[in-house]
């Protein structure tokens, strides 16, 4: 230990080695013959200068001839340490996300893979998918950079927080998995999820900017049966997905009702391509009326499936699943041409809403589409409305604004429906052509038991004053209501105080009676 202290590096402790064994030889020699002069004997040396210098030289030659030695293997264990640590640096990165530090999908496998073999002891451990709300808006508003920095920030308080009860990874994007090894209760779970949503109440101070986000979270168990990583994250996504359907900072466990909900859609999910050649779809048509006049405007088109088996099943049920099939394209642009179609056969200037959905405006032929509808109907573009939400914006923001713009330049009447539920709605207002406002039919109740949402109506109403376009309420069910939006300015009503939805064959009672005005 006190050589190592003295002599710190290798070749120097292997040149000391050599001196001394350099040295052992000569001194050996000159003691021997030493020896035998002392008692007067041949010596059988016979040290001539050369040699006598050659042997005295020995210890630096052996010394020099060692220290190269030492150099080689201190050379080669430096080598073989860059090699290890290079070693232990990829086993790292391949382990691990680099943004973030956190383990990353390859780890979660691996991992998972040693729960599965393990299972000793009655363990079912957990999982917890995590998403996060709003970070498309953060990438898209303040750049990659601030979405980097959102990630790193989340992920540092994600460490700190579960350090001492789970296991925190990154799969990518904004997706989180938190793992909580061993048989935790449901009770343990729901508070590491509540610990989870609180760490997004406080802001996220970027470099540059202060953002706030949120989460949601699909959480289930490692069960004996699981073989692989792909049937656990497929229940916690389908968890998840639910619990962002809550719009709120909140979880979901994956349990037997969701397991029923799940096999209830991917049965919906089959039946819509047949029940579209099939023609099981119809539409039915709810109308509006002027606030004033109580006179018939038009009608929005609502869609409906009668299933042969199931009976009547309503739009909130199926048009998710054709959302999610792709096949919104050919349902929406059959309901497009069909409404075309009957409100050609209306009375001037009756006209017709329908409701178009995203994915329609990402296929660019949509607007020649709409045209094409107008002109072999024979509708005049005036009296067609295309209804949006204002998730739509969130597509593509110039190829929806370009769409919109033409087809208004067309003369086809631009409506945002479920008006006020959002949170860009006033910017959507400003950046987007609108000329109507359907106010969302939740408000038509809460203004009448709630002052706030009274005043919030009447601050909607106002605002479509302020951008000059048409205000509709929907879902107007009682007098009261209709009078409540009729004095603060409301220009359209739409609801069961008018009318229910309609069949199509229906329709022309309601504009052809002498008295044009509807009585409630």
């Amino acid at each position: 230990m006190m050589l190592k202290t003295l002599l710190p590096r290798i070749e120097q402790r292997y040149a000391l080695a050599g001196s001394v064994f350099g040295a052992f030889l000569p001194a050996i020699c000159f003691a021997a013959d030493q020896f035998l002069r002392d008692h007067n004997e041949a010596s059988l040396f016979g040290f001539s200068t050369p040699t006598a210098t050659a042997l005295a030289l020995m210890p630096v030659f052996f010394g020099v001839g060692f220290y190269q030695i030492g150099r080689s293997k201190a050379q080669l264990i430096e080598e073989l340490g860059q090699r290890r640590q290079t070693e232990r640096q990829l086993t790292h990165e391949a382990h691990h996300d680099r943004l973030t530090g956190l383990a990353n999908r390859f780890c979660l496998e691996r991992d998972i893979q040693a729960f599965m073999e393990a299972r000793e002891g009655g363990s079912r451990p957990a999982l917890l998918l995590l998403d996060l709300d709003r970070f498309k808006f953060v990438n898209d508003s303040l750049g990659h950079d601030a979405g980097d920095q959102l990630l790193a920030a989340i992920a540092e308080r994600l460490k700190r927080a579960l350090l001492s009860t789970a296991r925190v990874y990154r799969l990518g994007g904004d997706e989180f998995v938190v793992t909580i090894a061993g048989r935790p209760s449901q009770g343990k779970i729901e508070d590491v999820c509540r610990t989870i949503c609180q760490l997004f109440e406080e802001p996220f101070e970027l470099k540059r900017n202060r953002v706030t986000s949120g989460c949601s979270i699909g959480v289930t168990f490692m069960e004996a049966e699981d073989v692989s990583m792909s049937e656990l994250l497929k229940r916690a996504d389908l968890a998840l997905y639910a619990a962002k359907e809550a719009h709120a900072c909140g979880f979901r466990f994956f349990d037997a009702a969701l397991a029923a909900d799940v096999q209830a859609r991917a049965a919906i999910e089959h039946d819509l391509a047949r029940a579209i050649r099939a023609g099981e779809f119809f539409l039915e048509y709810q109308p509006i009326v002027g606030v004033e006049s109580r006179s018939v405007r038009g009608f929005e088109a609502l869609l409906r499936w009668r299933h042969p088996e199931k009976g009547l099943i309503m739009p909130d049920v199926f048009i998710p699943a054709a959302e999610k099939t792709g096949l919104i394209l050919p349902l929406g642009n059959w309901v497009v041409r069909e409404a075309c179609r009957e409100a050609a056969k209306w009375p001037a200037p009756a006209g017709v809403a329908v409701n178009v959905f995203g994915d329609q405006f990402k296929n660019r032929a949509f607007v020649g589409y709409v045209k094409e509808c107008l002109a072999e109907a024979g509708l005049a573009p005036g009296r067609l409305t295309v209804e949006v939400t204002e998730s739509v914006f969130s597509v593509d923001e110039t190829a929806i604004r370009e769409s919109l713009k033409e087809l208004r330049d067309h003369g086809v009447r631009v409506a945002l429906d479920d008006f006020g539920i959002g949170f860009s709605s006033i910017n959507n207002l400003r950046a987007f052509p609108i000329d109507q406002l359907k106010i969302d039919r939740s408000f038509a109740r809460a203004m009448m038991e709630s002052k706030r949402d009274a005043d919030l109506v009447d601050i909607i109403l106002k605002l479509g004053q302020t951008f000059q376009v048409t205000t509709t309420v929907e879902g107007i069910e009682s007098e009261s209501q209709f009078d409540f939006i009729r004095q603060r300015g409301a220009a359209e009503a739409q609801g069961y105080l008018i009318s229910g939805p309609v069949a199509a064959s229906d329709v022309m009672t309601f504009l052809v009676r002498p008295d044009s005005r509807l009585s409630a």
